[in-house]
């Protein structure tokens, strides 16, 4: 069934690649019974809107080989983990604010056989540690926060080069004002890309990449992001 999902989506899995998603959603559902972590609790839906909307986005953009990357507000894996057995060489650190979350990605990558780094921390703090700031090829997040809020997290956290997928639904939000906010972070609006999952469901992906370097003083704190927007 999940095979069948994505070749809707014209994307071919190997079937090591679809049992691996098959665990992850057989385990997702009864942990979700205690835990939770995903409001879509259908096999079909799983497959459809967490697997499928996963992987589209690095099947439509050029990842190098070994690229490093960190999914913001990762949740309960999407769309770090479908990524991750579609595109095995991906380096993947996955940051969420909720330890629940994180006791949960460690239990799963464990199932999975996969390895990615799980940190309980806040993407603003991460932004402003050294060991994090300017050190991906990639950073991606699926649908939290607005716009500029989220170039905020994300951009410094990447290295001169790299890109962020912000993977967004089907609203036309990208203004001039974001793309000023990009451009102050050290981005710069690549492309914007509409397309439908199999079920019809709209999506677009904005790819921002890192053009010159993030101000020191961004990330600021929640609070002070709180009270004055960018």
């Amino acid at each position: 069934m999940i095979q069948k999902q994505f070749k809707k989506a014209n994307i071919d899995l190997t079937d090591e690649q679809a049992q691996k998603l098959a665990l992850m959603s057989d385990f997702l559902l009864e942990y979700n019974q205690k835990v939770n972590l995903t409001a879509i609790k259908t096999p079909q839906e799983i497959a459809e809107k967490h697997f499928v909307d996963s992987v589209l986005p690095i099947t439509m953009v050029d990842i190098p080989e070994g690229a490093r990357c960190a999914d913001i507000g990762t949740g309960a894996g999407f769309p770090a983990l479908p990524m991750m057995i579609y595109r095995p060489d991906l380096r993947f650190t996955l940051v969420d604010a909720l330890q629940k979350r994180t006791v949960y990605l460690q239990e799963i990558s464990s199932k999975l056989a996969i390895s990615p780094e799980i940190l309980h921390s806040r993407a603003e703090e991460l932004g402003q540690d050294a060991r994090y700031r300017g050190h991906y090829d990639m950073v991606t997040a699926r649908a939290v926060s607005d716009l500029a809020t989220l170039a905020e997290y994300c951009l410094p956290l990447l290295k001169k080069g790299g890109i962020f997928l912000a993977m967004r639904g089907s609203t036309k939000e990208l203004t001039p004002h974001h793309e000023q906010v990009f451009e102050m972070l050290g981005g710069k609006l690549k492309q914007e890309k509409e397309y439908s999952l199999p079920c019809g469901d709209g999506r677009r992906l904005l790819i921002i990449e890192k053009v010159g370097e993030t101000p020191k003083r961004y990330p600021r704190t929640a609070a002070q992001m709180k009270k004055a927007p960018l």
